[in-house]
């Protein structure tokens, strides 16, 4: 049997799924970013979908706009248990889901489903899914030695930046690798996602670490930091334009933000990496290790489809 909106308690259907996922990202608030989901489900104002056997819920499903990315949509699966999970219930659930985005004409993307199994990753596999994996890389600066750099570029900081050329170029730089699903197809989400960003959403920026390089007046690279704490920092974003890469400005970029953040007595520095990125070889390169934090799993399946 299947509910649409009926009257639930999403608080106490969510519990475990929060339990779960406060367990495995033990540094995040996952009850707290989860508090105005339930008030909104327990207000009817989120669509979700559930699924029922003999009265007892055995699934659910809800999905929602993204808050700065007009091009989808993010919905949540979960099951009671992994051996509630059927091919019939699972094809219930995406075939709602993906009618949804196909109508839209949305991305439609995931999170791991909880308690899923083989059956439900072959479902998504089978149903047009893309699995983007990434993962968390961290130098220990302390290790780190002072790299002597060539003043060859026309570079500018923070203070006189131009959010509507940065997101631009950002997304150039982006647009021809497998972290383009990351940006918008719209050119004002992209700028609002800037704009955030460099008003804190990803940690307080360090101007002192944010490099931006010119060329003829155009951004062609650009390397932003962030403070997680007062011995860690973040590299948000680093990327050369198409046009400019292997120049060494990558490089360039990367021992900029590491010399100065090694300067600031930062001890550690944190990126997060596409596991197809070819970006990957690069930080390894140059010292970075990929982290004992979890990876983050991302499914999406591309508009209207």
């Amino acid at each position: 049997m299947k509910l649409d909106n009926y009257r639930l308690n999403w608080e106490v259907i969510l519990k475990k799924e929060i339990d779960f996922l406060s367990k495995k990202y033990p540094d995040l608030d996952i009850k707290g970013s989860y508090s105005s989901v339930i008030e909104l489900l327990n207000e009817n104002k989120i669509r979700y979908r559930i699924i029922m056997h003999k009265n007892e819920l055995v699934g659910y499903a809800y999905i929602m706009d993204s808050t700065d990315k007009s091009d989808r949509l993010y919905a949540d699966i979960g099951f009671t248990s992994p051996k509630k999970i059927t091919e019939d219930r699972l094809k219930e659930i995406f075939e709602w889901l993906t009618g949804i985005a196909s109508k839209e004409k949305k991305k439609l993307m995931l999170n791991p489903i909880i308690n899923g199994n083989e059956t439900s990753e072959k479902y998504l596999t089978d149903s047009g899914f893309k699995t983007i994996v990434r993962k968390r890389m961290v130098m220990d600066l302390n290790n780190y030695k002072y790299n002597k750099l060539e003043e060859k570029y026309d570079i500018s900081g923070i203070d006189d930046i131009n959010m509507d050329l940065y997101s631009d170029a950002e997304y150039e730089a982006f647009k021809y690798t497998s972290d383009k699903f990351l940006f918008s197809n719209k050119r004002e989400d992209r700028l609002q996602t800037v704009v955030n960003l460099f008003k804190g959403e990803y940690g307080e920026i360090i101007k002192e670490v944010t490099v931006i390089i010119k060329n003829k007046g155009r951004i062609s690279g650009a390397v932003v930091s962030s403070r997680l704490g007062f011995d860690r920092a973040f590299i948000v974003s680093i990327f050369v334009k198409r046009a400019y890469r292997k120049t060494g400005m990558g490089k360039y970029l990367l021992f900029t933000a590491l010399n100065r953040l090694k300067a600031l007595s930062y001890h550690y520095v944190f990126l997060w990496v596409n596991a197809e990125n070819f970006a990957k070889d690069f930080y390894l390169h140059y010292g970075f290790k990929y982290d004992d934090y979890p990876d983050e799993v991302i499914y999406y399946l591309p508009n209207g489809k």
